[in-house]
């Protein structure tokens, strides 16, 4: 399973961690740093697009637009996390829905014809846009659930507390159902909704 991060100038290290830190735990994930290279990675299965001071120059990189204009059809989940979301949102991705984002980028979001969300966690259609940080790490765990199933996830959280991660994942109970969300994020009946339903087939 090819899992392909956009990467970009300005990129924020730790978004991108907070995604990574869970895939890099996951039986038969291929992680792959797209930048330059956006050509040679067609036909990834999970797209991430993480957020950072550089989303603003990376909403106008029409080689970074085009390549998630190809390959959000074909992937099966495509992230976005913190100003990420600005980026997906440029791309056309969005079309016009709100969308969670970092609580200072609601301007740049909106040039793009989104709202911010007062959700952590939104999806739209095969895209989950989110606050950022560890909200981006209960995404990762979710698609997590999505694509491998309760016991993968189970099996993720486990070893990622025996790994050295900056971010600290809280206990999240069965990982099955709200577990790919924490406590927290859990209160918000939309992120519970989130993390009990299936992607169709």
């Amino acid at each position: 399973m090819q899992i392909a991060v956009a990467l970009y100038p300005g990129v924020s290290a730790d978004e991108c961690e907070a995604f990574t830190c869970v895939f890099d735990q996951l039986d038969g994930a291929d992680l792959v740093g797209v930048g330059a290279t956006f050509a040679d990675v067609q036909h990834p299965d999970i797209v991430l697009v993480p957020g950072g001071i550089g989303c603003a120059r990376a909403a106008d990189d029409p080689v970074l637009l085009d390549w998630l204009q190809t390959v959000a059809p074909r992937c099966t989940w495509l992230a976005a996390s913190s100003t990420g979301t600005v980026v997906v949102a440029a791309a056309g991705l969005l079309d016009h829905h709100d969308a969670a984002t970092h609580w200072l980028a609601g301007a740049l979001l909106a040039e793009h014809g989104s709202q911010p969300s007062a959700e952590r966690i939104v999806e739209i259609g095969n895209v989950i846009t989110c606050e950022g940080r560890i909200t981006a790490m209960h995404v990762a765990l979710l698609v997590t659930l999505r694509v491998a199933g309760a016991d993968a996830v189970a099996l993720v959280r486990q070893r990622l507390a025996t790994v050295a991660c900056r971010l600290h994942l809280p206990p999240g109970g069965d990982a099955g159902g709200t577990g790919a969300i924490d406590a927290e994020a859990a209160r918000d009946r939309r992120d519970r909704a989130i993390a009990s339903s299936t992607h169709p087939t």
